[in-house]
């Protein structure tokens, strides 16, 4: 049979086909790898670059704050200030623009991608803080009285007022971070957490400096400001402690500190201190001796901060860490599947590809007249031919295997639905009901907190058996079963179990929605008749017993304790006139 198709070229061709779609679907899951891990690479790089400023935004807020101390010991002095004092000024004075320097320097690097929006409110911070300082430097060479106490207060709120702008840079970059990196969540929380609670610590003794200068009792509205303050801390305070539990044992440790010294010892001397201060003549105290108390219990909050926010750091640089190995290891991985998949490509042809291009070749010169063919040299196993022949057997089986399944699958279905199925209703039975129950009760898909079940009974079915006979009785529990299938939802459970006893079980919101379902099927049945042999119609009415549970975590729920609970109601409905509805409390 001669043969237009040079030899062998049909199944390369497709050989070729296959190889290219498969080599093109596992360079694109490559590419893929590499790109999820290089996104996850520079997410960190970006998280690292964020966070940069974010730290040097908090612990510029805390330098801020500290510049107030020395600067008021420069100011309130009885007599010209020391050269220490002059120099602690300095110094403060110097950290706080070595700090700022530093933001400004984050804030301006290109890589921080969200960094340069924040550049202005950067610009507006140190302007207003170089303002708020040129104005406190002017009142020191005047002489002190109550006017230039005030203009003092005024400059240290100006001074203070530089803050808040740098807490919204934190918080405007620590979104960032957290965009970048979900995982240091917890800890920039309580960082940024623990930056407020420091400006308020701060915030809240320099309060009472204008009553302890003046060494007069604090005003309304200085008392007022005060209790604010407070009210801050101690929600500041409300809002760290779900946080620490899931803490590294580090700061659990600081905070305990913090818990100690501060929300201790500190605010123990600021009641003392609010209490002498509300006294007619004022408080004893003075001003910077009550600093030099106040100061050394604010430490701990610094630390806590400190050691959250390098926490911060180093999940962040592991992160980062991590993301590159992966980056270069997926690039390796890529270059050894290539390698691979060129290396099983090959193969592939020669064992296999190679032996039915050869026998093909033989077949059609044989079939066109060609005895002079040669056969190919290389000797390849029987493999090939036999694996053909197995697969035509295996087939042949599989499709009367398949067969077998089919119908075995059909005669169990079959069986297993009569099994569960009362003939009568079509409703389950109470086999069915007890394993369908366990089902439902330990489905977790469901928000639904209540499990209600209903129990209900036909009232005087003997007596209908007795009237009209017993396949109207029958009747009847079929038209029941209609109706409750009609009413209940698709995922409640309705069955018959036993006589002419029906249970329901469902999992509702309230426990009020049970009972008005367990109302809808009473007042349901008032509409309904049933027709006898003889034509005669009658209808009938029941009574029920609606038995709740609640789903706790944990603890599971006892149908049968249900069932008895939800008898006893039903025996209790009887007992009550029949044709009502008796539901139990929830607990």
């Amino acid at each position: 049979m001669p043969s237009t198709v040079p030899s062998g070229e049909s199944i390369n061709r497709r050989f070729r086909y296959i190889v290219t779609t498969l080599y093109l679907v596992v360079v694109g899951l490559v590419l893929w790898l590499f790109g999820t891990q290089w996104r996850g690479y520079w997410d960190a790089y970006e998280a690292d670059k964020e966070f940069i400023a974010v730290q040097a935004a908090l612990r510029a807020m805390a330098d801020v704050s500290s510049e107030r101390r020395p600067t008021f010991a420069v100011l309130v002095a009885d007599a010209a200030p020391s050269a220490e004092q002059l120099n602690a000024m300095t110094a403060a004075r110097q950290e706080t623009d070595t700090r700022l320097n530093k933001l400004g320097t984050a804030l301006h690097d290109p890589d921080c991608r969200h960094c340069a929006s924040l550049v202005p409110q950067w610009e507006r911070t140190r302007s207003q803080l170089a303002d708020a300082r040129q104005h406190l430097d002017a009142l020191r060479s005047m002489a002190r009285n109550e006017h230039t106490n005030t203009a003092a207060l005024d400059g240290f709120a100006h001074l203070a007022d530089t803050i808040p702008q740098l807490s919204s840079i934190a918080e405007t970059g620590a979104m960032g971070v957290i965009r970048e990196n979900a995982d240091v969540q917890s800890y920039l929380l309580v960082a940024r957490l623990s930056a407020l609670l420091r400006e308020h610590a701060g915030m809240l003794v320099s309060q009472f400096a204008p009553a302890l200068i003046a060494r007069r009792t604090l005003t309304e509205q200085e008392t007022f400001d005060i209790a604010r303050t407070l009210g801050k801390i101690d929600q500041l305070r409300l809002l760290m402690e779900p946080s620490i539990r899931v803490l590294p044992a580090l700061l659990r440790s600081d905070y305990a500190d913090i818990d100690k010294r501060y929300f201790g010892d500190a605010l123990t001397l600021i009641d003392h201190l609010r209490q002498s201060a509300q006294r007619p003549s004022g408080a004893d105290e003075l001003p910077l001796r009550v600093y030099e108390r106040y100061g050394p219990l604010i430490i701990p909050i610094n630390r806590f901060r400190d050691d959250a926010l390098a926490l911060t750091q180093s999940t962040i640089r592991d992160s980062l860490r991590w993301h590159l190995i992966y980056l270069v290891a997926s690039g390796i991985f890529a270059a050894l599947l290539t390698g691979l998949l060129l290396l099983m490509i090959w193969r592939f042809r020669e064992r296999i590809i190679r032996p039915f291009v050869e026998a093909r070749r033989v077949i059609l010169a044989i079939a066109s007249g060609n005895p002079s063919v040669s056969l190919p040299r290389k000797q390849y196993g029987s493999e090939v031919r036999e694996l053909f022949s197995a697969l035509r057997v295996l087939k042949e089986n599989d499709a009367r295997r398949l067969k077998l399944e089919k119908e075995r699958k059909r005669l169990i279905g079959e069986l297993k639905t009569m099994a569960e199925t009362d003939t009568l209703t079509g409703l389950l039975n109470r086999r069915a009901f007890e394993s369908r129950s366990h089902v439902l009760l330990a489905d977790e898909r469901s928000n639904d907190p209540v499990v209600a079940l209903l129990l209900m009974d036909i009232d005087h079915f003997k007596r209908i058996n007795d009237t009209y006979g017993h396949d109207s009785g029958d009747k009847a529990l079929v038209l029941l079963a209609s109706v409750c299938r009609e009413t209940v939802r698709a995922d409640d459970i309705v069955a018959r179990f036993g006589g002419e006893e029906f249970v329901v079980l469902s999992r509702v919101q309230e426990s009020q929605q049970a009972h008005a379902l367990a109302e809808r099927l009473r007042l349901r049945l008032h509409d309904e008749t049933t027709v006898t042999a003889d034509g005669q119609s009658f209808g009938f009415t029941v009574s029920i017993g609606v038995a709740f549970a609640r789903r706790d975590d944990g603890n599971s729920i006892d149908v049968e304790s249900l069932l008895r609970e939800a008898d006893a109601l039903l025996y209790r409905a009887k007992e009550g006139g029949r044709n009502r509805v008796e539901t139990a409390p929830l607990a």
